[in-house]
């Protein structure tokens, strides 16, 4: 994501006002949203919803350029996900965030194309909703380093566990035994080999994981516990 403060060509141009669609739990939150983006240059709301399953139908006869989700609700997310999934294409802005790594990361995952922080304003939600609609992204810079180290450790994961005989047996073993908290000493007693052989067969499996620690060689494999699951039609959970 590109950070706030950068930037970007617009993959569009839109001459006109972006068109917003909001979806939010809360129904004063949602209809005073609505009127305050509508007095907001360059954005007009088309509509507005709570997380159902209306939301395809009306997504489809509002055809807005961005759609705002209030992230605070703990459903979002998921919806989020779920939509982007049954309607590909659809750009998500979420608001409401809280601007710490885990949260902007989940916003990633989920498939938003930015995020704007609880304490923004309603002048900098429009600005940002505008960005969104003409294809940029929303995202600020120290965010945007930490999304980056996301990323690498994903595809870190991706290489070493994709089934492909990366690492030996002995290497997945000490890094089993690295992810429980050994010490090269503790591992070189639980496996009755020699510190020295225990050193470098550490050495070995940080540089095929190109890490430089044994805290990043441990959550390459922590990543390995998370499982997806499957993708559940659009519409509130039960």
């Amino acid at each position: 994501m590109a950070a706030n403060g950068a930037s970007h060509s617009p993959k569009a141009v839109i001459a006109r006002p972006v068109l917003v669609f909001v979806i939010c739990r809360v129904r004063l939150y949602l209809d005073a949203l609505v009127k305050l983006l509508n007095r907001q240059p360059g954005t007009t709301a088309v509509g507005s919803t709570d997380f159902d399953d209306s939301v395809i139908s009306s997504l489809e006869a509002t055809a807005p350029d961005t759609v705002l989700i209030d992230v605070s609700s703990p459903e979002a997310l998921p919806f989020a996900a779920r939509l982007v999934r049954a309607r590909p294409g659809t750009r998500i802005l979420g608001f409401g965030v809280d601007d710490v790594p885990a949260q902007v990361v989940a916003c990633a995952e989920a498939g938003l194309c930015g995020y704007v922080p609880s304490s923004a304003s309603v002048v900098d939600l429009a600005r940002a909703a505008r960005r969104v609609g003409l294809g940029d992204t929303v995202c600020s810079a120290e965010m945007a380093d930490k999304l980056f180290l996301h990323l690498r450790s994903v595809a870190l994961r991706d290489t070493v566990f994709s089934g492909k005989p990366t690492l030996t047996g002995r290497q997945e073993q000490i890094l089993g035994l690295i992810r429980e908290g050994l010490s090269n000493k503790q591992i070189a007693q639980r496996l009755s080999l020699g510190p020295s052989t225990v050193k470098n067969h550490v050495h070995g499996l940080l540089s095929r994981l190109q890490v430089g620690r044994r805290s990043e060689a441990a959550a390459c494999i922590r990543h390995v516990a998370a499982r997806l699951e499957p993708s559940p039609k659009l519409g509130r959970s039960k």
